[in-house]
């Protein structure tokens, strides 16, 4: 039995196979898009629904609104572009003292080497006096020696010129 040799009666109506299949199909299709377009329809309420529920727990913005404006007037009342203009100036003047610190640094460095050699100056031409102070002591010594040495000559002389007195 095929399908189109099948046959209903419905009410004193016959249906042939082929009829019949083009109705369910048609049957079927129609029921498919009402169960879709109930299912559609029912996302889109329980959507609904979550959009109402978020925009209910959302805070007001109108204090933080209030908030922000504060913000913006303490901002120009405090004129921060004057103070950006004033920070670099500071900044330009921090790098001027590093420099100088660095020049007095190396200036100090360079002084200390200086005073170092005059020290090491100072002990040469220390020593050089103590030799020369010794070296004079030497010839006073020797001086003392010679004049004594010419007073005895001459008291000798004395005594050789009058042997009785």
């Amino acid at each position: 039995m095929s399908l189109e040799e099948t046959e209903i009666n419905v009410g004193g109506t016959k249906f042939k196979g082929a009829h019949i299949a083009v109705v369910l199909a048609f049957v079927s299709t129609i029921s498919g898009g009402i169960w879709a377009t109930s299912e559609f329809f029912s996302r889109v309420g329980v959507l609904e629904d979550t959009v109402a529920e978020m925009q209910a727990n959302i805070p007001d913005l109108a204090p933080l609104e209030v908030e922000l404006e504060a913000i913006k007037t303490k901002i120009e009342d405090n004129d921060l572009g004057h103070l950006q203009g004033k920070l670099a100036e500071l900044s330009t003047l921090l790098t001027t003292i590093q420099a100088r610190q660095q020049e007095v640094l190396n200036e100090a460095a360079e002084s200390n080497a200086k005073v170092i050699t005059m020290e090491k100056d100072w002990i040469e031409i220390r020593n050089e006096y103590k030799k020369m102070a010794d070296a004079i002591k030497g010839f006073e010594d020797s001086v003392e020696r010679f004049k004594k040495e010419v007073d005895d000559l001459w008291k000798g002389l004395d005594a050789a010129s009058s042997p009785l007195g």
